[in-house]
């Protein structure tokens, strides 16, 4: 390894931060620069979880110190992959390059994590969003990447936004988001672990790190990381905490529900005719800032319903599970319907307030039309593991090495946890307010109107 590349992966010099997830990690002092930007400083108003935080009391943690335990891990995966047989081979640049994207993946967050972003019709990845921070030429993070750090801020971009159709990404970029993002990467595994123990869920304990980073090194064929044997425990385990993070937390019906009013409080107002507000109102601004904007214009206004919305969040007043439906009850064209809905949040708010129309008059209770919400999770986090585990010597079939980590003779987890997490934890949910006679008549006759 060249000197130079050994220098940024010290953990000897530079500014330590003790983190209760990692221990002491080390920044060089290019990356605390960074740090120290007005851009990253702001993800200390950005919560990790956002409405967790109602079910898990402790779950405050921010996108600052989940960043900070990114890069701490990307380093130890990197500095294994370069010491691996055989090893991935990069410059000076590409190692810089690597972990300035790995310190900013997710400088484009919008406030509350994902949230807004499962609002398509508004919000866009926060991928594409980090990439418009960090090109931007009069910012400070820019000016950092490519005066102090000597790299050119548009490959670090490359790393983070890599999925874009807007951009030709180089080989070389695509290689480091390979092992940037993926099934085993240092952002899932750092917010899986760091979720668990904020909320204080006992999930995350299972899983060995020590035993996973050891384990780690590079596959040449696929140009992307990989386990030894050694390490097969310890991903069954982060697998497994991964089904039950979504299960019992990420997606408990209570978080749902506040996530679901809070969207539809912002979707409602953004509609609004005579709304001042844009999405590029809710970017570089903490979650106390947006939160500020967002009373001021439907006050200004008089938005009662969104109004009415965001103070029952705020005060815990949440809605109840009127309906759940599993997916042993859905025709694939049933699947199709919710899923059109999701990329079409027009049409989902539009059969919301049908639904209210329809159930008022079943239950003579007086609907405005946002007392029934349709909730849709993501349809892209199923669990799916491609990865490659090398034994060596030790292969126990007469197969050639590496095999695949699906493969029944490393592990049938992977198959039996994909089809719990779409039965259990991958559901749709119709939320109501809380009225019994209401609850129990779409619960009763609910699913003949979704079509």
């Amino acid at each position: 390894m060249d000197s130079s590349i050994r220098d940024l992966l010290d953990d000897t010099t530079g500014k330590m931060f003790r983190d209760p997830v990692w221990g002491y990690m080390t920044l060089p002092d290019a990356m605390v620069r960074i740090v120290d930007t007005p851009e990253f400083q702001r993800l200390r108003g950005i919560s990790q979880l956002g409405h967790v935080a109602l079910v898990y009391p402790g779950a405050r943690h921010s996108r600052f110190e989940h960043s900070l335990g990114v890069f701490h891990l990307a380093k130890r995966f990197l500095t294994k992959v370069l010491q691996s047989t055989p090893p991935l081979v990069l410059g000076e640049e590409d190692v810089k390059v690597f972990l300035a994207a790995a310190l900013l993946h997710d400088i484009g967050h919008y406030p509350f994590s994902h949230l807004l972003e499962e609002m398509p019709l508004f919000f866009g990845p926060h991928e594409h969003r980090g990439r418009t921070v960090i090109e931007r030429q009069e910012g400070a993070i820019y000016e950092v990447l490519s005066e102090e750090l000597g790299v050119n801020p548009v490959r670090v971009a490359n790393v983070i936004d890599y999925r874009t159709t807007e951009r030709d990404i180089p080989e070389t970029d695509l290689l480091l988001a390979n092992i940037l993002s993926g099934t085993l990467d240092p952002d899932k595994i750092d917010y899986l672990l760091r979720d668990a123990l904020y909320c204080g869920v006992p999930f995350g304990g299972s899983v060995n790190k020590d035993r996973l980073i050891n384990s780690i090194k590079f596959d040449p064929v696929r140009k992307r990381l990989a386990i030894t044997h050694k390490g097969i425990d310890a991903v069954e385990a982060l697998i497994f905490t991964n089904y039950l993070m979504y299960r019992n937390v990420y997606w408990h019906h209570t978080v749902r529900a506040a996530s679901t009013m809070f969207k539809r409080a912002i979707e409602d107002l953004l509609v609004e005719p005579g709304c001042r507000l844009t999405p590029n109102d809710f970017e570089g601004v903490s979650e106390n800032e947006m939160l500020t904007i967002v009373e001021a214009e439907v006050r200004r206004l008089h938005v009662d319903r969104a109004e009415w919305l965001l103070n029952n969040v705020a005060e815990r007043r949440l809605y109840k599970v009127a309906r759940i439906f599993y997916p042993h009850e859905k025709r694939q064209a049933f699947v199709h319907y919710f899923y059109d809905l999701y990329h079409n949040p027009t049409r989902r708010r539009a059969k919301e307030i049908e639904l209210c129309q329809v159930f008022s008059q079943k239950v003579g209770v007086p609907l405005a039309g946002h007392e029934i919400l349709i909730d849709i999770p993501k349809f892209d986090k199923s669990p799916e593991i491609d990865l490659k585990v090398f034994f060596g010597a030790a292969i126990p079939v007469d197969r050639d090495d590496p095999l695949s980590f699906d493969d029944p003779e490393v592990t049938v987890l992977t198959t039996s946890l994909t089809d719990n997490f779409e039965t259990h934890a991958k559901i749709f949910r119709i939320f109501c307010i809380d009225n019994d006679e209401l609850r129990e008549s779409l619960k009763r006759d609910v699913k003949k109107y979704m079509v």
